[in-house]
């Protein structure tokens, strides 16, 4: 390959005068001279950008990664010549993988180069000097990056001696070629023959690095996780580091931080219990506590370095896409506890004139679809495929400290609940994590006896419940009640609704007395707060029949809820978003009194209606398909039931997971049809 030469200078006519022999200072000839003459010595070359190119040490022994490094290592014995990228949001660990692989190539006899954000051009005409490039040419060609790029590729092809090329927080790929993807392969990075490119950085995207090889770099196992808190803190046998390290979700760097502030605060923290308890609430106490570690170890920016820190980077890397992070602090609250959210949570209809809705024009799906994906770019969220649909998954440890640092949280809050309420009870877990999630944002911003606040337990309460986990909602929705009471008043809605489900959770757990009194005082509570055709006042009389119905009662039962039907029919009311639960509970009726054409018409009816309004995924749905093959169970026909049935425990596996209650008793029923 030839060698490209400097632009030569213009043709002058030959000079009249020359000179011979030497010349010390600064000789001037000249062929014709008009006017003045102003000598002036040569600038000096701007001084070389000072540039390290040394691997950085981790303090501790790299563990979990063994698998990984070894891939990577195998890639670079047998000269893969595609560059290797490592992704994942800040603070996973890449660059600690990176630099394991740096120790390997030293062993394997490797020179290796660690190039870093803010100075790749000079960093990497200093790698070619070091492999024997000539430093006047380096200097020549530092202020023609493109052509400067040719230049060191061509001394590094060429080297003696194989080498290990790391770009390491290339978090700003533009860094490696402004022009171009960086995965053309005409800028910094390159394909080679010759030695092994490893690449760090947040952004996750094969359309930026193709045809590189992406690896994303995970969380750590639970055991790994503690291991590290352990190495860190050095104090290997302390109590608690499996508890901290699964609070921590595996993510190194809050491992790190951890295990530094319990060994540099040793008097407040005996164990990892200790710091277990410090921030139970609160994962960025650890932040607080890190801070001045980061400063007295000197460096550059502390504020990096903290959990809260290096999340917010992810975030300024992504400011020409506004609605990148107002999405995420609704994920933070909708994807709380690691939860997967499907995309049919986020409807554009609902997202317009909310906190997330910040461009000039109206927020439209492209918009929305630009934003999630810059959030998977740079490894804020994960698309994950669950229930045969797309959704997001968000790290917890992002989700709780992006919820901390909530600029106003109120919004963020009341935007959260109104995509909630859109599809109430469809899934379970998402919505109690959710309001779990809610309910702290909203005691942080509005106190722990505000009735939003509260309302928020209530409705997480509730969904305990829903999930089959009785014993546990009933004291919690016991001391909500008791809280609403003392802060808001007896007939306060929030502190009725906290009774009210307090009385359904009675029932599940067979209580049914106690049911029945708490509904009859909500139910006069409501009549004299809100008149007796209001939808709470008819739901607390709706639930005094179901306890009818659970003593086997069922004329009073019958009659109850036939009052609750008319009383409903009566208010003129939409029924769209009505589940019919009134129909199905008399279609229940009907079938244990043996009326089974009747049971079956009110089933049909509640199973189309719930089909349309909710859809036919939802739990409610596949609860009006069981009452239908319980119906067909009765008649006799078995192939039908047993259809029904299998089509109702696939329904509830997928909604409810396989150990719900109602996941349980399909499942007994079709064992007895089988059997």
């Amino acid at each position: 390959m030839s060698t490209p030469r400097e632009p030569s200078e213009p043709a002058r006519p030959p000079a009249g005068n020359t000179s011979a022999g030497s010349v010390h200072g600064t000789l001037l000839q000249a062929h014709e001279i008009h006017g003045g003459v102003h000598v002036h010595a040569n600038a000096s070359m701007p001084p070389a950008a000072d540039v390290s190119l040394d691997v950085p040490h981790p303090p501790t022994e790299v563990r979990g990664r063994a698998a990984l490094v070894g891939d990577l290592v195998t890639a670079m014995r047998d000269g893969d010549r595609r560059p290797h990228v490592l992704t994942g949001p800040g603070g996973i660990g890449k660059s600690t993988v990176a630099a394991a692989v740096a120790e390997a190539a030293v062993a394997q006899g490797r020179e290796v180069f660690w190039v870093r954000p803010g100075n790749v051009p000079a960093s990497m005409l200093e790698a070619a000097v070091e492999l024997g490039a000539p430093m006047d040419e380096a200097e020549r060609y530092a202020s023609s990056p493109k052509r400067a790029a040719r230049w060191v590729w061509r001394h590094l092809e060429a080297a003696d001696t194989p080498w290990l090329l790391v770009f390491d927080n290339m978090d700003r790929p533009e860094e490696l070629d402004p022009d171009h993807r960086p995965g053309d392969g005409v800028g910094w990075l390159r394909t080679s023959a010759k030695g092994f490119v490893l690449v760090t950085s947040r952004i996750d995207s094969p359309e930026v690095w193709a045809p590189s090889v992406i690896r994303r770099v995970e969380p750590l196992a639970p055991t790994t996780a503690a291991a590290i808190l352990r190495d860190h803190s050095g104090v290997p046998d302390a109590a608690g580091a499996d508890a901290l390290a699964e609070r921590l979700g595996g993510v190194p760097l809050a491992l790190s931080l951890a295990g530094r502030v319990m060994s540099a605060h040793r008097t407040m923290f005996g164990d990892f219990d200790a710091v277990l308890t410090h921030i139970a609430r609160s994962a960025s106490r650890i932040d607080e506590l890190a801070r001045p570690l980061g400063r007295e170890r000197g460096a550059d920016e502390p504020e990096r370095a903290t959990l809260s820190g290096t999340w917010k980077a992810s975030v300024e890397l992504m400011s020409d896409t506004p609605q990148a992070e107002p999405l995420l602090r609704l994920l933070s609250i909708l994807g709380a506890e690691g939860t997967e959210v499907p995309l049919r949570r986020l409807p554009v209809e609902l997202l317009r004139g909310g906190t997330s809705d910040t461009g000039p024009d109206s927020l439209d799906e492209p918009a929305v679809a630009r934003a999630l994906n810059a959030l998977a770019v740079h490894g804020l969220v994960t698309v994950v495929d669950t229930r045969e649909e797309k959704a997001l998954r968000v790290h917890p440890l992002i989700a709780e400290t992006t919820r901390e640092g909530l600029a106003d949280p109120a919004a963020v809050a009341d935007d959260a609940q109104r995509l909630l309420e859109a599809q109430p009870d469809r899934d379970l877990s998402l919505e109690h994590a959710a309001y779990r999630a809610l309910r702290d944002v909203r005691e942080r911003a509005l106190g722990t006896q505000h009735p939003d606040t509260l309302e928020a337990e209530v409705r997480r309460a509730r969904l305990a419940l829903l999930r089959g986990d009785a014993e546990r909602a009933e004291p919690d929705l016991a001391a909500v009640a008791a809280t609403a009471e003392r802060a808001l008043g007896t007939t306060h809605r929030v502190t009725l609704a906290a009774r009210h489900h307090r009385g359904d959770a009675m029932i599940v757990l067979g209580r049914l007395e106690e049911a029945e009194t708490l509904f009859r005082s909500v139910l006069r509570a409501r009549e004299e707060e809100l008149g007796g055709d209001h939808p709470d006042t008819l739901s607390a009389r709706h639930q005094c029949a179901v306890v009818a119905m659970k003593r086997g009662d069922w004329d009073t039962a019958e009659s109850g809820f036939r009052a609750v039907l008319r009383a409903k029919d009566n208010s003129g009311a939409e029924h769209d978003g009505d589940p019919e639960f009134v129909v199905q509970n008399l279609a229940n009726v009907a079938l244990n009194k043996g009326e089974l054409d009747t049971a079956e018409r009110g089933f049909r009816r509640v199973l189309e209606h719930r089909e349309r309004v909710l859809g036919a995924d939802h739990p409610d749905t596949a609860d009006a398909r069981y009452d239908l093959a319980l119906t067909s169970l009765e008649r006799g026909d078995i192939e039908r039931a047993r259809d029904g049935l299998t089509a109702v425990l696939k329904a509830w596996e997928k909604a409810l997971g396989p150990d719900h209650p109602n996941t349980s008793r399909a499942r007994e029923r079709l064992s007895e049809v089988d059997g």
